[in-house]
């Protein structure tokens, strides 16, 4: 059974991840020899912060307690 998990970002709509399941499904029915039935599509959206690059979180706020400074508009005012 050919299996296809797409990590992406959050934001796509439902008609997005429709037109995506049926073109990759022609694609591995029509290349890949694939029982259209038993192809599965998995979307995994990745959230800021659930990632890393080069020893570095992706995407997550940076938090004044490990040494980083507040986001503008964000902390005290005084």
């Amino acid at each position: 059974m050919p299996t296809v998990v797409i990590y992406w970002s959050p934001g796509r709509t439902q008609e997005q991840k429709t037109r995506c399941i049926e073109e990759i499904t022609d694609i591995l029915v029509e290349h890949g020899s694939a029982r259209r039935e038993d192809v599965l599509i998995i979307f995994q959206n990745i959230e800021a912060g659930d990632a890393g690059r080069a020893g570095k979180v992706i995407g997550a706020p940076q938090l004044a307690s490990q040494g980083g400074t507040s986001p503008p508009g964000e902390g005290s005012r005084d």
